[in-house]
């Protein structure tokens, strides 16, 4: 199995993610809120790279079926429903409901992979659910992070390099595409201290100096949330168990 890292998300082409199982990340927060409105019963969540193809989508269901949610540059879209925290969306606000979520990062990488073979969803939230999926899998496989406005973002290197290091059991293969390398090694270099090295990520003190300090903690926990988001017709949904490949 190969895998490919890419740091950031904007400049992706279908040839990059065709026949691959395809991981993106988007640590704070659009990964962590989707894992989240998924353990707390959202019927699906539907991924769009902008405010049009949301209204779009919105005018064909009922009203009472489905939510807004979404941020641009970390705050709220005017008009929508929910935001882009995680802590927004509890049982009682997401529970059989259908969440259309446009964000400014991790929407925009997740459209651009449609084309993937196997398409997920992976943060620290899910992360043993991300790395067992991949290995049953059996297929070469491309992590992106979402990274922001197409720069690289810390929090989703870190957590690129722990499903590297977990899926090469802490040892770096011989040949590894430069990227691969970077997530791995700063993964491996922080590890020790990683929420330490979280915390100090550009994005996260941006939000906690904006008031979203617990978005943060919460979104930094590993493994809290085991459940698996699955790219599927269109739409987010949980895959009640890693995919079984023929001999």
């Amino acid at each position: 199995m190969n895998i490919e890292v890419f740091l950031s998300g904007w400049n992706l082409g279908e040839e990059d993610v065709k026949d691959r199982t395809v991981v993106v990340i988007d640590v704070l927060r659009a990964c962590s809120t989707i894992v989240t409105a998924l353990d707390n019963g959202a019927r699906a969540v539907v991924p769009v790279m902008d405010m049009a193809e949301a209204g779009k989508i919105a005018s064909n269901l009922d009203q009472r079926s489905y939510l807004l949610g979404g941020e641009r540059d970390g705050i709220k879209i005017e008009g929508y429903h929910l935001g882009n925290s995680p802590l927004e969306y509890t049982e009682d606000v997401v529970k059989d409901r259908t969440v259309i979520m446009n964000t400014t990062n991790g929407t925009v990488a997740l459209a651009h992979a449609r084309a993937a073979e196997h398409l997920i969803v992976g943060c620290f939230l899910n992360a043993s659910r991300v790395i067992d999926f991949v290995r049953e899998a059996g297929l070469d496989t491309v992590i992106i992070c979402a990274g922001w406005r197409n720069r690289v973002s810390l929090e989703d290197t870190l957590c690129a390099g722990l499903f590297l290091y977990e899926l090469w059991e802490g040892v770096e293969p011989e040949t590894v595409s430069d990227t691969a390398h970077i997530a791995f090694t700063q993964y491996a270099n922080d590890r020790e201290d990683l929420q330490s090295a979280l915390r100090r990520c550009n994005h996260a003190r941006w939000l906690t100096q904006n008031g979203y300090g617990q978005d943060v903690e919460y979104s930094i926990q590993s493994d809290a949330i085991p459940v698996l988001p699955y790219y599927d017709d269109s739409r987010l949904i949980l895959k009640e168990s890693v995919v079984q490949t023929s001999p």
